[in-house]
């Protein structure tokens, strides 16, 4: 997120998505390459190609505008609460049965976020412009998809390899993207400064060994239990902000730090005694 913001202003959402990805698929692509192919069915293949044009197309096009007129605080607290769309979506689907102490954990861990980020409640959204009230669509979107196609993968990932299926899923997102960019008429290529073009190749480098950690966790734990780690997302990011600043830590971000491992720790705690 921190380097999204970097470029948002620079490059349109649909064109960032697709450079994210196609450096993403590229990396995936190169050791998937080496390994024998597995033999999917049809039915799963497009089932695999349509889940990865959602995660890894329509998710980030929606993130992306929403990042680009709303604050990256805003934005991260509400992904940030994906873990809890992925509990209720489980427990509605009967994938996953409901957990008090995991729902307590989470919440915690939220209220830390909070904390972290310091957040206010904004003004209300018919007062914020026409503007605002899509991107808050768009970022509820965004989150929305990623709980389900969290909870709609697994079956697929315990039944094939990870790495090829990572790569087949990102490789149907960049044909998308790329339609998609031609035919709003956003550029494959964009105009970008040195340091712009190392913000897009890292963004698209670590959410190839991002999302295929991911996806291995999902083959091998709940949704609920491995999205509940998507949390430490702005942990890191103010982590690094007070490195590249050099300050000390103030009592409200090691309260906010307490809170959310504490609340990660009772989630993950329920979610093994619930298993």
């Amino acid at each position: 997120m921190v380097s999204t913001r970097a470029v948002a202003d620079a490059v349109s959402p649909q064109t960032l998505a697709f450079l994210r990805y196609l450096v993403g698929v590229v990396f995936l692509a190169l050791p998937a390459l080496a390994l024998a192919r597995p033999r999917y069915t049809l039915r799963d293949a497009i089932a695999v190609s349509a889940l990865g044009v959602l995660q890894f197309g329509v998710l980030i096009v929606l993130l992306n505008y929403a990042l680009r007129v709303l604050p990256a605080a805003t934005c991260a607290l509400v992904f940030s609460s994906l873990p809890l769309f992925t509990m209720a979506l489980a427990v509605a689907c009967k994938r996953e049965d409901f957990s008090v102490g995991k729902l307590s954990g989470l919440l915690i861990a939220v209220a830390g976020l909070m904390l972290l980020l310091g957040y206010a409640p904004a003004q209300p959204i018919e007062n914020q412009g026409d503007g605002s009230l899509l991107a808050y669509a768009a970022l509820v979107g965004a989150t929305l998809i990623g709980a389900a196609c969290s909870i709609m993968y697994r079956p697929y990932l315990r039944r094939y390899p990870v790495l090829p299926t990572s790569a087949l899923a990102m490789c149907a997102s960049v044909a998308l993207l790329a339609a998609f960019c031609w035919l709003t008429d956003q550029p494959l290529g964009p105009v970008l400064s040195a340091g712009q073009w190392a913000h897009v190749l890292f963004i698209g480098f670590s959410s190839g060994v991002g999302y295929l950690c991911l996806l291995w966790a999902l083959a091998r734990a709940p949704a609920s239990r491995v999205m509940a780690f998507q949390m430490l997302g702005p942990v890191t990011a103010a982590v690094i902000e007070l490195i590249g600043s050099r300050q000390f830590p103030s009592w409200t971000f090691v309260i906010s730090m307490a809170l959310v491992f504490s609340g990660l720790f009772i989630a993950q705690r329920a979610a093994r005694r619930s298993a």
